[in-house]
C-alpha cells in the first residue's frame, strides 16, 4: 500500500474532466493534450526528443507490454527479463508462444544487472531486451554506465530494449537516468504510466 493520495490536483481535473463530459473516445493513439503533455514531460525530465506520432497511450504498462508481445514473438522467439522481473513479462511472453530468458541481477551488488550473463543470453531467437528501471520487484535503480552499456549490448546485437520506467519519479537514492536518452541507433519503447507515482490506476 502507498503511504500517500492521489495529488488533489489530479482529482480535481478528473472531476472537472467527468462535469465536462471530456470522457469520450478518443483518437486510438491518445489524447492529443495527453501525448503533446508526455512529449513535454520526457523533454523535461528525462532530455528524451519525442514527437506526439512517438507516443501512444494504453491502459496501464501491463497492455502495452501485451500489445508489444503481441506484435513482436513469433513461436519459439527469446525475449529477455531480468530475473526477478514483474510476472507479467514472463506471462505474456508465453501467451504469445515466446521464452522469457532471465538474465542475471546481482543481490550483493544492489541487484545491478549482470552484464556478461545478459550478453551471453542472446541467441538467434532474442527478439529483444527488457529492462525495468527502477526494477520491480528489487527497487534497484541502474546507474547511467551500466544503462549505457545494456544500450550497447543490444545496438551490437541488432536487438530492441524495452525500458519499463513506471516507477521513474520514486527513488529514494540514486538519480533516474531514462535509457532513451542514451539510445541514438538503437530503438527503444519506453513504458510509464500515472497509477504508480501519482497513484491514479
Amino acid at each position: 500500500r502507498f503511504d500517500f493520495s492521489t495529488p488533489q490536483y489530479i482529482r480535481d481535473a478528473l472531476s472537472k474532466a467527468a462535469q465536462n463530459s471530456s470522457h469520450a473516445y478518443t483518437e486510438t493513439e491518445g489524447l492529443m493534450e495527453l501525448r503533446e503533455a508526455i512529449v513535454e514531460r520526457e523533454k523535461k525530465n528525462n532530455d528524451v526528443s519525442l514527437s506526439v506520432d512517438d507516443v501512444f497511450i494504453t491502459a496501464g504498462v501491463t497492455e502495452a507490454l501485451q500489445m508489444t508481445m503481441a506484435s513482436v514473438l513469433d513461436e519459439g522467439d527469446e525475449f529477455l527479463v531480468p530475473g526477478p522481473t514483474y510476472p507479467p513479462y514472463n506471462l505474456f511472453i508465453k501467451f504469445f508462444g515466446g521464452e522469457p530468458v532471465p538474465y542475471r541481477t546481482i543481490e550483493e551488488e544492489d541487484w545491478q544487472p549482470d552484464l556478461d550473463d545478459l550478453r551471453d543470453k542472446i541467441g538467434p531467437r532474442t527478439k529483444g531486451v527488457s529492462i525495468i528501471n527502477p526494477n520491480n520487484p528489487t527497487g534497484a535503480v541502474y546507474p547511467r554506465k551500466v544503462l549505457q552499456e545494456v544500450v550497447d549490448i543490444v545496438g551490437e546485437h541488432d536487438l530492441f530494449l524495452i525500458s519499463d520506467e513506471i516507477y521513474d519519479l520514486m527513488t529514494f537514492d540514486g538519480e533516474h537516468h531514462s535509457v532513451a536518452s542514451l539510445a541514438d541507433d538503437v530503438p527503444v519503447m519506453i513504458f510509464n504510466g500515472f497509477s504508480k507515482v501519482f497513484l491514479v490506476p
